[in-house]
């Protein structure tokens, strides 16, 4: 990637640059863009990471654990990608190394039929959630990696082959991931769907024909 040259005398404006162009100026050794490249990215990775950890405290170490490698990498960043997709893929593996020192990292092999037939129903449990509060509860029993495929394509909009190399998966396997997980999150968020009747409701979440 060809960086622009950043010299603050010229009166260049930081916050013109794009994300890409802040980290050609940070790998150069411009701390300043480095440091608008942070604050424009910090909520951005801490939302990612809350998704992917449960505990507060732990998702935001790892998210400043990924910025300071990014800090450290940005000499040896060659631009293969975006600087964003690059954060992505530095952030996952962060998850999946604190995941497997706790030896709870779901396996690519964990079934969907399994996760579906698991527990009671959103509705059984958060009966008068909002739609997004049992949206997150239900992202939460994805499998690992399709829970990152699904919030990096719906929520941080990144294409199949950003998120492939995010994942270090096939574009094809991304796919089988976001397929599963939407039929996963449609069939669990049904009785949260508009125009969905209290009945089939019911139905949804075994309640259906009790007196």
């Amino acid at each position: 990637m060809n960086s622009r040259d950043v010299d603050h005398d010229d009166n260049l404006d930081l916050e013109s640059l794009s994300d890409d162009e802040l980290a050609g100026a940070a790998a150069v050794g411009d701390a300043e863009a480095f440091d608008l490249l942070v604050r424009r990215m910090s909520p951005i990775l801490l939302r990612y990471m809350r998704r992917m950890v449960s505990e507060p405290q732990t998702a935001e170490d790892l998210a400043q654990e990924t910025l300071l490698d990014t800090w450290k990498g940005l000499p040896d960043f060659a631009f293969r990608s975006s600087f964003r997709t690059w954060m992505f893929a530095v952030a996952h593996r962060k998850t999946v190394d604190y995941y497997r020192r706790r030896r709870d990292l779901p396996t690519g092999a964990e079934r969907f039929e399994e996760l579906v037939a698991r527990g009671p129903q959103p509705a059984d449990t958060a009966e008068h959630s909002a739609l997004m509060d049992a949206l997150r509860a239900e992202l939460g029993n994805l499998p690992h990696t399709s829970r990152a495929a699904w919030w990096l394509k719906e929520v941080e909009g990144l294409t199949l082959v950003e998120i492939s190399e995010v994942l270090r998966v096939s574009t094809g396997s991304v796919r089988g991931h976001l397929q599963r997980s939407r039929k996963f999150l449609v069939t669990r968020l049904a009785p949260w769907q508009p125009g969905a009747r209290s009945d089939e409701a019911s139905a949804a979440t075994g309640k259906g024909g009790r007196s």
